[in-house]
């Protein structure tokens, strides 16, 4: 018996993942600013908190870096493609690790020859509404397949 062909999905840009963004690193950057040490040691903070913020931005909210995800295929034996932007392509295994929530899915892959994994989170604007209902689907579908966190 055959499973269920992979599902691919397009990442788009998301505004809630810019909103996000933007709350957690204006409230980093104001904690920051207000701690007790010298104006100079804030300041350099404050600027690599903000460089550290367009950089995710960028990457993970807008996708517009050629490292970006931006397209995802996951097969229902746990095999997972990850393309990024500029058309690289990564092999690997969804792991245990990933979670499937309502408004949030974290897709963790460990990558083939690699000692690390990859998570990326995706929103709901990210995709479509039936686009992530087949995601959290196929998701679970994966996660049946270990037995006792060992993968069958």
């Amino acid at each position: 018996m055959r499973g269920p062909p992979p599902l691919c999905i397009e990442l788009g840009v998301s505004r809630l993942g810019v909103a996000l963004l933007a709350v957690a690193y204006l409230a980093s950057a104001l904690l920051v600013a207000l701690i007790p040490a010298s104006e100079l040691l804030r300041g350099g903070a404050v600027v690599a908190i903000g460089v550290c913020y367009v950089w995710t931005l960028r990457d993970w909210a807008l996708r517009t870096l050629s490292r970006s995800i931006a397209r995802v295929e996951i097969a229902a034996d746990g095999t997972a493609v990850l393309i990024d932007a500029s058309g690289d392509r990564r092999s690997g295994r969804v792991s245990p690790s990933s979670y499937v929530g309502t408004w949030l899915v974290t897709l963790v892959v460990r990558i083939d020859g690699t000692r690390g994994s990859q998570a990326i989170a995706i929103l709901p604007d990210m995709i479509t509404g039936e686009e992530m209902r087949r995601l959290r689907v196929m998701l679970r579908v994966v996660g049946s397949l270990r037995t006792d966190g060992i993968e069958a």
